[in-house]
């Protein structure tokens, strides 16, 4: 019937439309490459479960067949469900943010999308035309990223094209772009060996070219992406694709590909080495990807962090095993067992960038085991054996076809591919973690695998034996397009309005800052979850805003007023997070509330002991409420939580100057000016209140000889050195710097000028 046909093929077309999200970039939208295309996949995916559902109910072809993977996914996102509602913030564990769109609201679109296509993709047509499409997309976003590398588009992340450049066509990020190509690098090859298997001898030409052509191309826009996890998980993930074919054949059908193999694998291992060993050389330096690859080290900053966050949540895991902290919680674990170590790295880590540990943090062994198990089944169904049938696989020949005794549904070929997809993408997220469309992908691949494996078993639908009369159709459809204009409207109407009014929120107005506030009102008020990035900003706005004294009394007032209200009011829904009391403490110290500004500020660092950060505004707050023994004693535990960091060696250091402790800051300070490192705005200010120019001069004198080229070092030297009463030599710092680096002679021209009129300004 005509309604029938219809529902089908809005599903179909909902399921073909997908691949072609990774276009949206929402410039309309906070969070543009990330907020775009996860509205859209929600809502895409609402409304072909909804058409589906009409279509299950009524016909029983449409329904989901039994699988492995099938029951594996609904366990996963049961016990994840579970995890969160007993997790720290429920509440974001369900919605996420607008910076990640993740949560179990997404783990549960990913089913119902998994459940759609596996049951509705039930031809290897159908699957073809899918990959075909995907295949083509990532032809059109690997061209876009040759304009990036050309230098002819902008990266999203900023940054020029170039040989060192990392693209990320648009996506806005290359890891993300690393991980779709790695899943369409496999997709092409997997659908290269059954083309070839399809066409006769002579034949086979032109669709390798087109083939390969679109395999190398992503490969590089892969590479140049230079995410290194990613790069290693496509070179291993190929290798055991050709190692499992190799060592499946026959050995009397095999020997030259077994040959070909541990070749291929002894070659790669010697390139490895050779570009090792030349990583110092300025060819390997001159392209991105080769340096990256190449300064893979314990010792790189980047390993040592990854190291750092592993540990943290190993803690987290320690404290809560079992269903763990809930999803997008790691930022409370971060916060409690930060390592001072990280001083260098992202200080607000929501994501431990290791697919086990995250796991194991947001749901626990459970939620860890479960989500395993996805491999395990999918695994499975590549390479178990079907008895008692003779069916033969759609990529045809003789090493696809099942017989009595029992082969492979999957052809040998095809079960190695999807194993070394699988192994890739697992290694790719040891190092980093997913994003919407590596999510698609990896749910496509798992329908792919349930799908084939049914149509090869012939497996009865679920509840076949129950179904709606065909004449209930209409009216069912009916219910259903209802259900799904409320769940639109439900799961993303208030979000997507409350993302477009902090957008705009937090953008100059025509109108002046009290429209910036009037947004800000009406953004918190949908209490979305957008609720959190709203206040943050809120709080921020309000803030810098504080000492403007172009802004009338009346309005930073309201500011204040209302960031506090919102601010206290996300303390008290996330109590185990440090950032909303320390966003309050920094509020109330901007409008000179010292008192209770202290008080949050000793809840942030109750809640992260051993954040350097906290401490300084801790500091600071002390420093400003009198308390300079406090304030002495708060910047000396920051120091001596990991006295490699400058910025705490600089706060310690200053300090004591301005508690006239000569002897400490000394002692802090000489280690670092001999290379020039000591010269700090707060140091220069700390010696300037006490009328110390000569520690000055000597500090900033070791810079202009480390440094030369800093033109800001010889200013500042000048002016200590005026200061002091010693104009004559001020002025032949002044000259020497402009012989050195002539492009600042007419500045150092209006200082000398002054010098000699005596109105240049003394010291800092």
């Amino acid at each position: 019937m005509m309604l029938e046909k219809t529902l089908r093929y809005i599903v179909l077309a909902g399921i073909f439309a997908l691949p072609f999200i990774v276009f949206i970039v929402a410039q309309s939208l906070f969070f543009p490459y990330i907020t775009g295309k996860n509205f859209t996949f929600r809502i895409i995916v609402e409304i072909i479960t909804g058409a589906w559902l009409a279509l299950a109910l009524v016909r029983t072809e449409y329904r989901p067949r039994k699988s492995w993977l099938l029951g594996a996914f609904a366990i996963f996102v049961i016990i994840v469900a579970i995890a969160d509602a007993n997790g720290m913030y429920p509440f974001k564990s369900f919605w996420s943010n607008y910076e990640r769109m993740d949560g179990w609201v997404t783990l549960a679109h990913l089913f119902a999308y998994f459940v759609v296509a596996s049951s509705i993709l039930n031809t290897e047509r159908l699957w073809r035309r899918f990959w075909f499409t995907s295949l083509g997309i990532s032809a059109l976003v690997g061209m876009y990223g040759l304009l990036q590398l050309a230098g002819i588009s902008a990266i999203g992340q900023g940054g020029t094209g170039g040989l060192t450049s990392r693209l990320d066509a648009t996506f806005g990020n290359p890891i993300y772009l690393a991980v779709f190509m790695l899943f369409n690098i496999f997709i092409g090859i997997l659908l290269w060996t059954q083309s070839w298997s399809k066409r006769a001898d002579g034949t086979r030409l032109p669709s390798s070219i087109a083939y390969g052509s679109v395999i190398a191309l992503d490969t590089i826009v892969l590479f140049f992406t230079g995410t290194r996890g990613t790069m290693l998980g496509l070179i291993g993930g190929a290798l055991l694709a050709l190692m499992i074919y190799a060592f499946s054949r026959p050995r009397t059908e095999s020997l030259r590909l077994r040959s070909i193999a541990v070749g291929t694998i002894v070659a790669v291992a010697i390139l490895g080495v050779g570009l090792w060993t030349a990583r110092d050389t300025a060819f390997v330096r001159s392209i991105g990807f080769l340096n990256r690859l190449a300064s893979i080290s314990l010792q790189d900053n980047t390993t040592k962090a990854r190291f750092m966050n592993w540990g943290m949540a190993w803690q987290g895991v320690k404290e809560r095993p079992l269903l763990g902290w809930g999803q997008e919680n790691y930022a409370i674990v971060f916060d409690k067992y930060y390592d001072p170590q990280m001083y260098a790295q992202e200080q607000w880590f929501d994501r431990v960038h290791n697919i086990v540990f995250d796991w194991l943090v947001a749901a626990g062994f459970l939620g860890l085991l479960s989500y395993l198990s996805l491999f395990a089944c999918a695994l499975w169904c590549l390479w178990k054996k079907g008895l008692d049938r003779n069916v033969e696989s759609a990529a045809g020949g003789a090493d696809v076809r099942q017989s009595n005794s029992g082969t492979n549904e999957f052809s040998a070929i095809e079960a190695s591919i999807l194993t070394g997809l699988l192994a890739g993408y697992f290694f790719h997220n040891l190092f980093v973690f997913d994003n919407i469309t590596s999510y698609i992908l990896f749910a496509s691949i798992l329908a792919y695998i349930a799908s084939r494996g049914s149509i090869a078993k012939n497996s009865t639908p679920l509840l076949s034996s129950r179904r709606l009369p065909n004449e209930a159709l209409p009216f069912i459809t009916l219910l259903t397009a209802i259900v799904v204009w409320g769940a639109v409207w439900i799961v993303n109407g208030k979000g997507l309005a409350q993302n477009r009014v902090l957008l705009q929120a937090i953008a100059p107005q025509q109108e002046g800052i009290t429209k910036n506030l009037d947004y800000f009102k009406e953004a918190v008020e949908y209490g979305s979850f957008g609720t959190q990035e709203a206040r943050e900003q809120l709080a921020q706005g309000a803030a810098q805003i504080a000492g403007n004294q172009n802004v009338p009394d009346t309005v930073r007032k309201q500011f204040f007023e209302l960031a506090m209200r919102e601010m206290s009011l996300q303390a008290e829904e996330s109590p185990m997070g440090a950032r909303a009391p320390l966003f309050l403490g920094v509020l109330q110290d901007a409008y000179g509330d010292y008192a209770g500004a202290q008080e949050a500020l000793q809840r942030a660092h109750e809640l992260s002991p051993r954040k350097q950060t906290i401490l300084f505004e801790q500091g600071a707050n002390a420093q400003a409420r009198g308390d300079d023994a406090g304030a002495l004693k708060i910047f000396k535990d920051a120091f001596d939580l990991a006295p490699d960091f400058k910025a705490a060696r600089v706060y310690y250091a200053s300090f004591a100057i301005l508690a006239q402790k000569d002897a400490l800051a000394d002692e802090l300070l000489t280690p670092l000016i001999e290379s020039g490192k000591a010269t700090d705005p707060r140091i220069a200010a700390a010696y300037a209140e006490r009328g110390r120019y000569d520690k000055i001069v000597t500090i900033w004198s070791a810079r202009t000889k480390a440094v030369p080229s800093d033109t800001q070092a010889f200013f500042t030297l000048a002016a200590a050195l005026y200061a002091m009463g010693d104009a004559r030599q001020a002025i032949e710092q002044l000259e020497y710097a402009a012989r050195i680096t002539p492009s600042a002679k007419a500045q150092t021209d209006v200082m000398i000028e002054q010098i000699k009129e005596g109105t240049a300004q003394a010291g800092q």
